[in-house]
């Protein structure tokens, strides 16, 4: 168990939300399955995610046929992927993010998440 601490300075984030009316965030954040993004790289707020079979949060893929995916939202704030550490997020889970500046959105998240998610242009 590594006990020392690290210290990340985030250069920017990025407001990819319309608004703060009606938002609404995962209790406690989320934990992200490291070895499913890269590591030394952001993962950018508004990142589209949901819960993976492992209880760690992924980058969303749609769902082929008979599959299901639960937890889906978007990345609150930018955080660093580091080696052998599981980041830990907000995630959005109601509000209206701007389509544009979001990253890994599709229809079938759209879907997912619709009538919680309201996306504009």
């Amino acid at each position: 168990m590594n006990l020392q601490p690290t210290k990340i300075d985030i250069v920017s984030g990025k407001n990819f939300l319309r608004n703060n009316v009606g938002t609404e965030y995962k209790t406690g954040g989320a934990t992200l399955d490291a070895s499913k993004f890269t590591t030394g790289e952001y993962v950018k707020a508004g990142t589209a995610v949901y819960i993976g079979d492992d209880g760690f949060y992924v980058p969303w893929t749609d769902a082929e046929e008979g599959e299901t995916r639960e937890g889906a939202g978007l990345t609150s704030h930018d955080v660093k992927v580091v080696n052998g550490s599981n980041p830990i997020v907000g995630v959005l889970i109601a509000g209206h993010p701007l389509e544009s500046k979001c990253t890994g959105v599709t229809e079938g998240f759209k879907a997912e998440v619709k009538g919680y998610l309201r996306f504009d242009a």
